[in-house]
């Protein structure tokens, strides 16, 4: 039998479940670890799986663990979590976490602009813009698919930036246009197959879309995004006042 809790008078499933949580919090049960399958455990337990998944039920409600259907149960990574009550960028917040972030360019390129993408930029029609699209890692797990679209005619030198290693926001600056403020929308979507590729999660999966017009501090519209984050492990909090 698996050494398990053994506090005199608390339930088996509670027990199970507390020294799941203590492997997860110690280290022992790494993050985006697979878990045993339910007989498995069952069998180190000398419990019946019914006990086990009432153990892993409590996990998975508490955010501890995940289950991806058909293939089983993991530990969960912990959220990377968004004040959207103040304008901070992915790696601004990231970093006050302790969270290693990096950025992988998926695309480069010039177009022409169509709405809605022309319109949040206050552009006409057929305006040229920079399409950059990056996958972004938080502690080397793709988070984020990030697609953003600029103004060519104001930051047309970006091309031959590294675009990995600096913020789009930073080299705004440089030229000339310090960020000021956003307008977004947030919906809940499914990842189709492109991003349940890149982000390495199941096609369907839960997907927390956000697009956003970032506006320069003289009320210049320099960024529209499409912004695709994994729902597993990414979450925002909003303040609200009557």
């Amino acid at each position: 039998m698996a050494e398990m809790s053994s506090a005199v008078g608390i339930p088996v499933y509670v027990r199970i479940r507390e020294t799941l949580r203590d492997q997860i919090t110690g280290g022992l049960l790494k993050r985006g670890e697979q878990l045993p399958p339910e007989h498995e455990l069952a069998a180190k337990f000398s419990v019946s799986r019914m006990t086990i998944r009432e153990s892993i039920e409590d996990l998975v409600n508490e955010g501890l663990l995940y289950r991806r259907h058909g293939v089983g149960t993991f530990v969960a990574f912990p959220h990377l979590q968004r004040d959207h009550t103040r304008l901070t960028s992915f790696f601004d917040k990231a970093e006050e976490e302790g969270v290693v972030v990096r950025a992988e360019l998926l695309s480069l390129e010039v177009m022409e602009a169509k709405p809605p993408i022309s319109q949040a930029l206050d552009l006409p029609d057929g305006s040229r813009v920079i399409r950059i699209k990056t996958l972004r890692y938080a502690n080397n797990v793709p988070i984020t698919v990030h697609e953003a679209y600029v103004p060519h005619k104001l930051f047309a030198g970006i091309v031959n930036e590294n675009l990995e290693a600096q913020h789009l926001w930073t080299l705004f600056e440089k030229c000339g246009y310090k960020v000021k403020r956003a307008v977004q929308r947030l919906e809940a979507r499914e990842a189709d197959k492109e991003l349940a590729k890149l982000m390495k999660i199941k096609h369907g999966a839960a997907i927390l879309f956000k697009e956003r017009t970032v506006y320069a501090d003289d009320g210049t519209p320099v960024e529209f995004t499409y912004c695709y984050n994994r729902g597993d492990v990414y979450s925002l909090t909003v303040a609200l006042e009557r």
